[in-house]
């Protein structure tokens, strides 16, 4: 009995610390973290002055929030909202935002 607990504790420390630890992005994570960014990032795709973020490259996404992190980019406001994400959640977003393709937007 004792190896079968063993066992069940090693599998799920496992499983556990390979994707959670490492900040694997998690879709569903992203898409629950993507609400304050759709708040003014447009779902559709849809250019305004506020970027569309939705198609991205995922290293593309997160070299611009880390810049926006490190304060190489200037806006206080994005700023603001990199500095309190952390590896699993901008990997998460990007991951989340990568998925979402541009619609085409008809005249």
């Amino acid at each position: 009995m004792i190896k079968i607990y063993r066992c069940l504790v090693l599998i799920i420390y496992t499983v556990f610390y390979s994707s959670v630890a490492k900040g694997e992005p998690d879709l569903e994570y992203g898409e629950y973290l993507s609400s304050e960014c759709t708040a003014c990032h447009l779902l559709s795709g849809k250019q305004t002055k506020i970027p569309a973020i939705v198609g991205w490259e995922q290293s593309s996404f997160i070299a611009v929030m880390r810049a926006y992190k490190d304060k190489e980019l200037k806006n206080e406001v994005m700023q603001n909202i990199a500095f309190r994400l952390g590896d699993k959640e901008l990997k998460s977003l990007a991951a989340y935002f990568a998925t979402i393709k541009p619609r085409k937007i008809q005249n």
